[in-house]
């Protein structure tokens, strides 16, 4: 009689890594949502508030649904995660240079955070691309 086999446990990397990518996707949902409310959009005409409405629900959605994917152990999640978490890291930049550093390094923290967790063994073995400790 074959022994059932137990699913291992997710790695706190891969906790953490959801995590961040849940929040960030919140957050970027939340800010166009708060921005469109206010009125602070007024720049653009109607066309393209609602082309960057859109734009950015869009973004904040991937970053979520990336984040549920890798908790759910895809490995063809981490290539696209990899990508914008760099995007985030290079415009992050803008900040720093613009003045605000605390903002910049609230950009650049946890974006670089996931990309040192997305090549750590535990989350590469979570992922099915890295050695197994068999």
């Amino acid at each position: 009689m074959a022994e059932p086999t137990s699913t291992p446990a997710r790695p706190a990397t891969v906790w953490s890594i959801w995590l961040i990518l849940l929040l960030q996707g919140a957050a970027v949902i939340l800010s166009i949502i708060g921005e469109m409310v206010s009125g602070q959009a007024e720049q653009l005409d109607v066309a393209g508030q609602v082309a960057m409405l859109v734009l950015y629900l869009v973004a904040g959605a991937v970053l979520i649904l990336l984040g549920f994917r890798i908790l759910a152990g895809s490995a063809g999640a981490r290539t696209p995660t990899m990508v914008l978490q760099l995007l985030v890291v290079v415009l992050s930049f803008n900040f720093f240079a613009g003045g605000a550093p605390l903002v910049g390094a609230g950009f650049l923290v946890p974006a670089g955070a996931v990309l040192v967790m997305l090549f750590l063994r535990p989350t590469q073995q979570w992922l099915g691309g890295g050695p197994r400790a068999d």
